[in-house]
């Protein structure tokens, strides 16, 4: 578990790094970059929220836990946007990001489950 926590770390610092000053110097400069700025901070949650829920002590299903993080941050893409930040928009690039998170996250935890499992035997 001590190998998600590190995870969860780096992928905090990554975050970090383009919520705040990447998406500020994009923004401010007027440069396209494919969307990164925009779509990166969706992505990452993906990777932060499952990285955490890993770095537990309980013995997460890993299909289970990268569905349930989708679902979430794509009702908070449908709900709490609309309804919450009056004027906001649904980001279709948004919820991609996330889908194409958790569907990379899940073959990362099932990559490193398999090293953990092979290690103790």
């Amino acid at each position: 578990m001590k190998k998600y926590l590190i995870l969860f770390i780096i992928t905090l610092l990554v975050f970090l790094f383009f919520r705040l000053p990447y998406r500020n110097f994009i923004y401010s400069n007027n440069i396209f970059d494919f969307f990164i700025a925009d779509t990166a901070p969706n992505f990452l949650t993906i990777y932060l929220f499952v990285f955490f829920k890993k770095s537990q002590k309980i013995k997460h299903n890993n299909l289970m836990l990268v569905v349930f993080s989708f679902l979430g941050l794509t009702i908070y893409e449908f709900f709490l946007q609309t309804h919450i930040y009056k004027g906001a928009r649904i980001d279709l690039l948004d919820i991609l990001a996330s889908l194409i998170a958790s569907i990379t996250v899940y073959f990362i935890c099932e990559k490193i489950d398999e090293i953990i499992v092979y290690k103790k035997t």
